[in-house]
């Protein structure tokens, strides 16, 4: 089987997992996890791999702002422009969704009341 057939495979094997008799449970999956230190340290606890890639990329998108200034000035700009073109939709459909689920919450757990408190409704 060659590597881009398993790769679909594993996209496409996505379903539950019977976890009964002696098959590996859901928590066993973090210790087996290739980690530095121990699941509930306070201290230290983290993937090496995904922490120094991701601390890679950062250093790297750094570096190239500050070597080429020019350039990154202006394609971080287009970039700026363009997500702001695309996804402002986006942003404000999530805006109202939360101010609703919030007034919802305001309503139905915490007996908000917009006027006075010895104010009564005018229409109920």
């Amino acid at each position: 089987m060659s590597m881009m057939q398993s790769w679909l495979k594993r996209l496409k094997d996505w379903a539950p997992r019977d976890h009964s008799g002696d098959k590996p449970k859901p928590e066993d999956h973090m210790k087996d996890m290739y980690s530095v230190g121990q699941i509930n340290s306070k201290f230290v606890y983290f993937n090496p791999v995904i922490t120094f890639f991701s601390a890679g990329g950062v250093w790297a998108f750094v570096i190239w702002a500050m070597v080429a200034q020019d350039e990154a000035a202006s394609q971080t700009s287009d970039a700026q422009a363009w997500v702001t073109d695309v996804w402002n939709w986006l942003y404000m459909v999530s805006q109202n969704v939360w101010i609703v689920v919030l007034l919802y919450l305001l309503f139905k757990h915490y007996n908000l009341k917009l006027g006075k408190p010895d104010d009564k409704p005018e229409f109920s």
